[in-house]
C-alpha cells in the first residue's frame, strides 16, 4: 500500500521502493532502446534518399512503421517517466522528512546508454550509381511497304527468336497481281524488239532474195541476147556493104541491096533494145538489192532504242515488285528476345511505325548516369555489383563496357553503360544501383547510430567520467553498420552507441552493462 503523507515508512520499504525504481528505469532503457532502433533505421533510408540511392518500398513501409512505433514508445517514455518523477518526488519528500532518509536512496542518472570503441578496420572506397535497366541495342522493326494489311503473327512478347525468322505476313495479293501484269508486259516488249530489230518476216525476205535472183537472170539472159544480136550485126553490115559494091556494079539489084541495108538497120536496132532492158534489169535489180539489205539489217535505231528500253523499265518493275512480294514477310533482322509486339491481325501497317521491339542478342545494360567529376573513376572492364533494391544481396556483377565520351553540359553528367548478364533476371525499364569498388584502405570507424546530425553536422558524444560530451566529426564512407571518421576521433576512443539520440552536451549518462 502507498503511505499516507507524512507516515513513516521503514527501512525495508525504502528498499523495496527503491528496486521498484530500478525496475522503472529498466523499463524505460528497453523502451528507449526500441526507439532508438526505429529512429536509427528511419534517418538510415533519408540519408540515402537524399543521395538518391533508391530505397525498397517494403523498407519504407517497415520504417514508417517502425516511426510510428516510436512515436507510442517515446510516449511511452515520457508518461513512465512523468509517473516515475512524481512516485520519486513524493518518496524524496518522505525521506526527507525521516532521519536519515537521504542515504537509502540517490537520484538515478539521466540516460541510459551504450558504448563503443572507435576501431580501425578495412574500408572499401567505392562509387555508387543507379540508372534503369535497357536493351543493349535496341531493334524496332517494322514493315517496310505502307498500305498492307497483317494477315499473320508468329510471335509473342518474351520468345526467343532467331535471325531471318518470320515475325508477321502481310497480304501480298495485290502485289503478286501486278508481277503477273509486268511479267505479261515484258513478253510484249521482248516481241517489240524483236520486230524492231527485224521487221521484216523471213517470207518475205526470201520474196526479196528472189526477186533480186530473177532480176539477175534477166540481166543475163538480155546480155546474151545483146551478145546474140551484135554476132547478126556483123554479119548484116558484111552484107550490107557487099551488096552495096555490088549493086554499084551492076551485079547485084539496087533493091537486093537496099533489102541488106535495112537487115543491118534492124540489127543495130535489137542491139539498142537489149541494152536498154539490161540497164532496165539492171535498175531494177539495184532496188532488190537495197531492200534485201534492209530487211536483213533490221528496223531504225530509234525504234530499237525505245523497244530495249522500254525491257529495261519492265524488268526493273518485276524486280521491284518481287522485293515488295519479299518484304511482306517481315523477318527477325538478328537474333533476340521479342520484348514488345504491336502487330495485330488486320491492321494496316506502315512504313516508320514498328511492329516489334527486339532486344538484340537478349543482352541487357545499365545505364548509370554519373557527375563529371566521378566519370573519371570509370574503366572499361571494371566490375559492377548490380541490386534492384537496397537490402538485396548481390544479383549480378556486371562489366563496365562504355564510359561515355562527352559529360552533358547542362547536367554536367555522362552515361557509364554496364553489361548484365542474361540470367539475373533483370527486366528492361527496372531501376537498379550498381557499385563499383575503386580501392580499400584503413579507417577509424564508428556503428551508425553512434553519429548524430543536426543542422547539417555530424558529432559523436564521447565520455569524460559520467558526462557526454559532443563532439563534432567528419564522416566519409558508410557501410550497412558502420561509418567512417575522417576527423575528430582516434583508434579506441569511447563513444556512445545506443542512447546518442536522446542526448545533450553535458548530460548525465548511465551506461548499460
Amino acid at each position: 500500500m502507498k503511505p499516507e503523507l507524512g507516515e513513516h515508512v521503514s527501512a525495508g520499504q525504502a528498499v523495496h521502493r527503491i528496486g521498484s525504481d530500478r525496475e522503472l528505469d529498466d523499463s524505460t532503457t528497453t523502451l528507449r532502446d526500441e526507439g532508438e532502433t526505429a529512429v536509427a533505421d528511419q534517418d538510415r533510408f533519408q540519408a540515402q534518399s537524399r543521395k538518391g540511392l533508391p530505397v525498397a518500398p517494403a523498407n519504407v513501409a517497415a520504417a514508417r512503421r517502425k516511426g510510428t512505433l516510436k512515436k507510442v514508445i517515446l510516449g511511452l517514455v515520457a508518461a513512465t517517466v512523468l509517473v516515475g518523477g512524481g512516485i520519486a518526488g513524493y518518496q524524496a519528500w518522505q525521506k526527507s522528512t525521516q532521519p536519515g532518509a537521504a542515504t537509502l536512496h540517490q537520484a538515478p542518472p539521466a540516460v541510459t546508454v551504450t558504448t563503443v570503441a572507435s576501431k580501425l578496420q578495412a574500408v572499401d572506397d567505392s562509387l555508387s550509381v543507379t540508372g534503369s535497366v535497357s536493351a543493349w541495342d535496341p531493334l524496332a522493326v517494322g514493315s517496310e511497304i505502307s498500305g498492307l494489311r497483317i494477315t499473320k503473327v508468329n510471335v509473342e512478347e518474351g520468345d526467343i527468336v532467331k535471325k531471318g525468322e518470320p515475325l508477321a505476313l502481310l497480304n501480298s495479293a495485290l502485289l503478286e497481281a501486278q508481277l503477273a501484269e509486268a511479267k505479261a508486259k515484258l513478253l510484249s516488249s521482248q516481241a517489240s524488239l524483236k520486230k524492231s530489230v527485224q521487221p521484216n518476216r523471213p517470207e518475205e525476205i526470201e520474196q526479196l532474195h528472189a526477186s533480186l535472183t530473177q532480176v539477175n537472170a534477166t540481166i543475163k539472159q538480155e546480155q546474151a541476147l545483146e551478145k546474140e544480136a551484135r554476132a547478126t550485126l556483123a554479119d548484116a553490115e558484111l552484107n550490107e556493104r557487099r551488096f552495096a559494091e555490088l549493086a554499084k556494079a551492076g551485079a547485084a539489084a539496087a533493091s537486093e541491096a537496099d533489102s541488106k541495108r535495112l537487115a543491118a538497120d534492124t540489127a543495130r536496132a535489137e542491139i539498142l533494145n537489149h541494152q536498154a532492158k539490161i540497164e532496165a534489169a539492171a535498175s531494177m535489180a539495184e532496188q532488190a538489192r537495197q531492200k534485201l539489205l534492209e530487211a536483213t539489217r533490221g528496223g531504225r535505231r530509234e525504234d530499237v532504242d525505245i523497244s530495249k528500253a522500254t525491257i529495261a523499265q519492265t524488268e526493273a518493275q518485276i524486280q521491284e515488285l518481287t522485293e515488295q512480294i519479299k518484304q511482306t514477310v517481315i523477318r527477325a533482322p538478328d537474333d533476340g528476345l521479342i520484348s514488345k509486339r504491336d502487330a495485330h491481325i488486320g491492321s494496316i501497317a506502315s512504313s516508320g511505325t514498328p511492329l516489334f521491339s527486339i532486344i538484340r542478342l537478349n543482352r541487357l545494360e545499365l545505364r548509370a548516369q554519373v557527375a563529371d567529376m566521378d566519370l573519371i573513376k570509370f574503366k572499361v572492364g571494371q566490375k559492377v555489383v548490380v541490386t534492384a533494391t537496397e537490402d538485396e544481396p548481390a544479383r549480378a556483377i556486371g562489366t563496365v563496357w562504355l564510359v561515355s565520351p562527352q559529360v552533358d553540359p547542362i547536367s554536367r553528367m555522362g552515361i557509364v553503360r554496364v553489361e548484365l548478364p542474361a540470367n539475373a533476371g533483370f527486366k528492361p525499364g527496372m531501376f537498379v544501383r550498381g557499385s563499383v569498388k575503386l580501392a580499400t584502405r584503413q579507417a577509424v570507424t564508428v556503428p551508425v547510430v553512434a553519429v548524430q546530425t543536426r543542422n547539417g553536422e555530424s558529432f559523436v558524444f564521447t565520455l569524460e567520467g559520467d558526462k557526454a560530451v559532443s563532439t563534432h566529426v567528419k564522416v566519409g564512407a558508410q557501410g550497412d553498420d558502420f561509418i567512417e571518421i575522417k576527423e575528430g576521433l582516434t583508434p579506441g576512443q569511447t563513444v556512445v552507441a545506443k542512447g546518442s539520440r536522446f542526448l545533450s552536451d553535458q548530460d548525465v549518462v548511465r551506461i548499460s552493462q
